[in-house]
């Protein structure tokens, strides 16, 4: 565990040192001072994605976050060089060796991937942050991908939980209205239940069921005999990342933008069950013109006792009804010392960070949205900082928090715009369909109901 950490630290030197040496390299250098810091922030993005990609578990997927999720905390000439270089951890991470593949392979099934598979590819399609896809085909011809697990990448990540709980005592402090034992409980479990690949089958054959047949959502399933806790074995299709559809026009990529919002805001208010990672490699456009979904290791279940209350608060936001948003607020605990809370200034905060989905109109997402939300959380600067402070986010909305935001920031690189807010309607059965996709999925629902 300390090795892990003083490697990051490490990075972090490097950084400060190349800092240190702008003043005098720009005095007897050619390059101008501007170039010369372009260059420092371009090294600096290459050492942490060198670092945290060789660390994998937890702190490569915080460098997988900051990826596509715009903090606000970087100048903005420089967000897109971090973003785009931290991008290359969505799937080009450094693989494992060969030998530790069969080392897998062995101890989860007693022999060798070339004596379960009629073909397995020896170098891995992608590398993420707690494990490598292969391509193979099964011995009846079925082309498949399968995910190996690091080795010792549970232990890792239950070390890195054990720091994150050192700091349980301060929380009180840093969050006043946050439950900080609950919320602590919740990362630790969502993280370690991540590292059983049967349950990630389990979640991803449930979505394959309720997905089957649909027009634009097409979700693979599990090869039963061929997957166990550390090795996962799935159907296989082609498609193009999204670093490609980014290069698309812009009404492609609204088109994509729904897709996303619908499957993964529509699987959460429809069902109550969704992955809760919109991570951007945990899909691609097929080409015949769906997309396909992957890795349901997170998943988010709704408590559906909220549901009434999260449309409750839905409904009063859109009427600016003050009241109504904050008594389903308390309802559901997102405040939980209503006496301390101005119910003005909650409703404000609410549609701060909803407004894409407040109004009856088009929106467009941008990462300028997505800056300012996410100030609020991790900047003191921020007038919204001491008010959040006091606020809570209950144990069974975390994943749900995680989910809108990843969601939100992915549609916001998109730049998508449409209704969102009529398409959520939709969502609580509430609206007509009033997209050529939603029509399309309105048909499929009457045959495939809930």
């Amino acid at each position: 565990m300390v090795n892990r950490f003083s490697r990051l630290a490490a990075t972090s030197l490097k950084g400060s040192m190349r800092l240190a040496m702008l003043g005098p390299r720009s005095l007897i250098g050619r390059d101008s001072p501007a170039k010369l810091l372009e260059d420092l922030h371009l090294a600096t993005a290459e050492d942490l994605v060198e670092t945290l990609g060789r660390l994998k578990g937890t702190s490569m997927k915080l460098g997988q976050l900051a990826s596509f999720i715009d903090a606000g905390v970087l100048p903005p000439d420089v967000r897109d060089m971090y973003q785009n270089v931290l991008g290359s951890l969505r799937d080009a991470a450094p693989p494992m060796k060969r030998e530790l593949v069969g080392e897998v392979f062995r101890h989860e099934f007693g022999a060798d991937p070339e004596q379960l598979f009629a073909t397995f590819s020896e170098e891995p399609l992608a590398a993420a942050s707690l494990g490598q896809v292969h391509l193979a085909t099964t011995k009846d011809g079925q082309e498949v991908a399968v995910k190996v697990q690091y080795p010792g990448i549970e232990d890792a990540i239950r070390s890195d939980l054990a720091v994150t709980a050192a700091v349980k005592p301060l929380m009180p402090l840093l969050a006043p209205g946050l439950d900080a034992a609950d919320a602590l409980e919740e990362m630790r479990a969502r993280m370690l239940e991540e590292c059983d690949y049967l349950l990630e089958a389990e979640n991803m054959d449930t979505l394959a069921d309720r997905y089957e047949d649909h027009p634009f959502v097409w979700v693979p399933r599990s090869v039963p005999e061929l997957s166990t806790e550390r090795v996962l074995t799935m159907g296989r299709a082609t498609g193009r990342p999204f670093a490609e559809i980014l290069k698309a026009d812009q009404a492609e990529r609204d088109r994509v933008g729904e897709m996303l919002f619908r499957f993964y805001y529509g699987s959460l208010y429809r069902y109550g069950f969704t992955s809760a990672d919109p991570h951007p490699g945990n899909y691609f456009a097929m080409d015949d013109g769906r997309m396909a979904f992957f890795d349901f290791g997170l998943a988010c279940n709704l408590d559906m006792r909220m549901m009434p209350y999260l449309y409750g608060a839905f409904l009063a936001l859109r009427d600016g009804d003050v009241q109504g948003v904050f008594r389903n607020a308390v309802a559901m605990r997102y405040v939980t010392k209503p006496q301390q809370i101005d119910p003005q200034r909650f409703y404000e905060w609410v549609r701060l960070v909803l407004d894409p989905i407040a109004e009856d109109r088009d929106y467009t997402f941008t990462r300028d949205f997505i800056a300012e939300r996410t100030a609020t959380m991790l900047d003191p600067r921020n007038p919204w900082w001491s008010f959040l402070r006091q606020l809570n986010l209950p144990r069974w909305a975390i994943l749900l928090y995680r989910l809108e935001l990843g969601l939100f920031a992915v549609l916001a690189q998109l730049g998508a715009t449409a209704n969102w807010h009529r398409m959520t309607l939709e969502f609580h059965e509430a609206g007509e369909p009033s997209t050529e996709l939603g029509r399309a999925e309105a048909e499929w629902l009457k045959t495939h109901p809930k």
